[in-house]
């Protein structure tokens, strides 16, 4: 089944300025569909089997083990990055990943339900791409609903975009037609890679889930001070007006996050179907 409200809702968008809200008719829905509250179970289809990791989250809150008070004591940091991994740990930030390296404030797994309110900023550098697309939606919301009225997301991501253009050049000479072969899929699965995503993309994931203020910038870039300098990965490059990463920014207005249904729909019918172990 295609939906097409859906896409023409989707060129509609294209016409708006980053930063414009989602429509009102689609401010109630969650992933549990129209009129209801998001939670843990919902939106049937976009559900991850992850056992291994559902107990992880029980773990987040009190102090560090160096004693940094966290985002749910009293004082204590307002700022989350996800997926920091073993080197990239922010002073002044309250560092999670979903493994246990030493130096790390809290093992989290950010797709589940986070125990926090009232967050300032939360950051993630080259972490979406390693989630499902129906992980980054459920990523996107529970980190959206954490922080409070005003509070803002920074994130990057590799630029679907600058990958087509760079990695695979159509009537190469065959040498070069095999590298490319192999840089376009190594792009796409390697290093654990799950979606790439274009500019457009993820604005629209984001205005959809009900964030303001969608804003892109260059590597090390912000309006806001407290979200300038934070990127840690090398190799940011530019080619033919394209970035090669995707930073986007985006503000929690006062209403929850939640994806309209329309979008879930389109996800489950235009994508996770085919992408699913077993599709056919």
């Amino acid at each position: 089944m295609t939906y097409l409200l859906n896409f023409g809702k989707l060129m509609a968008f294209l016409k708006l300025d980053a930063g414009v809200g989602r429509s009102a008719a689609s401010g109630s829905n969650s992933l549990d569909g129209p009129g209801k509250a998001a939670s843990p179970k919902s939106a049937p289809g976009l559900r991850e089997v992850r056992s291994r990791k559902e107990v992880r989250n029980e773990r987040v809150s009190g102090a560090s083990a160096s004693g940094k008070p966290g985002p749910m004591d009293g004082g204590g940091v307002r700022r989350v990055q996800v997926g920091c991994g073993p080197h990239n740990a922010i002073v002044g930030w309250w560092n999670t990943d979903i493994r246990s390296f030493p130096g790390i404030d809290a093992v989290m797994d950010a797709t589940q339900p986070w125990p926090y309110s009232g967050l300032e900023y939360v950051y993630g550098e080259h972490f979406l791409e390693h989630l499902t697309l129906d992980g980054a939606l459920r990523f996107l919301e529970h980190a959206g609903n954490s922080l409070g009225s005003g509070g803002r997301i920074r994130l990057s991501t590799p630029n679907l975009e600058w990958v087509l253009l760079t990695h695979y050049a159509s009537g190469a000479e065959p040498e070069e037609t095999l590298n490319g072969t192999m840089r376009i899929n190594r792009a796409f699965h390697g290093w654990g890679h799950q979606f790439l995503y274009s500019r457009v993309m993820l604005e629209y994931l984001l205005t959809e889930l009900g964030f303001r203020d969608v804003a892109f910038f260059s590597y090390g870039e912000s309006d806001t001070p407290a979200l300038a300098n934070l990127e840690r990965h090398g190799g940011f490059s530019v080619y033919e007006g394209q970035p090669s990463v995707i930073i986007a920014e985006a503000s929690r207005g006062d209403a929850p996050i939640a994806p309209s249904q329309e979008l879930v729909d389109w996800i489950k019918s235009d994508y996770l179907r085919y992408a699913r172990p077993g599709a056919h």
